[in-house]
């Protein structure tokens, strides 16, 4: 079975193929540019914000913000201020540890989540920038086929994950 990835790498690859002849067929230059422009701006900053999120869970549950199993979020949810720990020093200690983590600082918080400040993200989002304003100052804008272009990668990777959901669903 392929994995998810490849199967989403190859609809998106098909439907720009598809984009492409259409396009070649229909001889429209500027629906072509329009269309591929905002395709493969809005492509980056899909794959841009994936990839930082990921990398943004690994980290949280590496360092243990996030219960990555099933026993650990059952005892965070019987006793989620350890109450019924043995040992009360230790208590006392997560309880000082839990206000200090209150008190962070916003640097410390901006550091933290970095999927929010991703330089893969602020790339992604400076293409889609300057590709729009490529395609204006070139007067070449045309509106419905860079929306179209737009459209495109986020629809295809919605019904994607949907039908790899609901065929997980059905095996099961």
């Amino acid at each position: 079975m392929k994995s998810i990835k490849i199967r989403i790498l190859n609809a998106l690859l098909i439907v720009d193929i598809g984009i492409v002849i259409f396009c070649v067929l229909a001889g429209n230059k500027d629906w072509f540019i329009n269309s591929q422009i905002g395709f493969f701006s809005s492509l980056a900053v899909i794959l841009a914000s994936m990839y930082s999120y990921r990398k943004m869970i690994e980290q949280s549950v590496a360092s243990g913000a996030v219960v990555s199993s099933n026993d650990e979020l059952l005892e965070k949810i019987e006793d989620p201020h350890g109450v019924f720990d043995e040992d009360r020093d230790l208590i006392q200690e997560d309880f000082v540890a839990q206000e200090e983590d209150k008190k962070l600082t916003t640097l410390e918080a901006l550091k933290k989540s970095k999927a929010f400040i991703s330089f893969y993200r602020l790339g992604a989002y400076l293409m889609l920038a300057l590709g729009f304003l490529y395609l204006q100052s070139s007067h070449i804008l045309h509106i419905p086929s860079y929306l179209f272009g737009i459209m495109l990668p986020p629809a295809i990777i919605a019904v994607m994950f949907f039908w790899q959901s609901k065929n997980t669903k059905e095996s099961l």
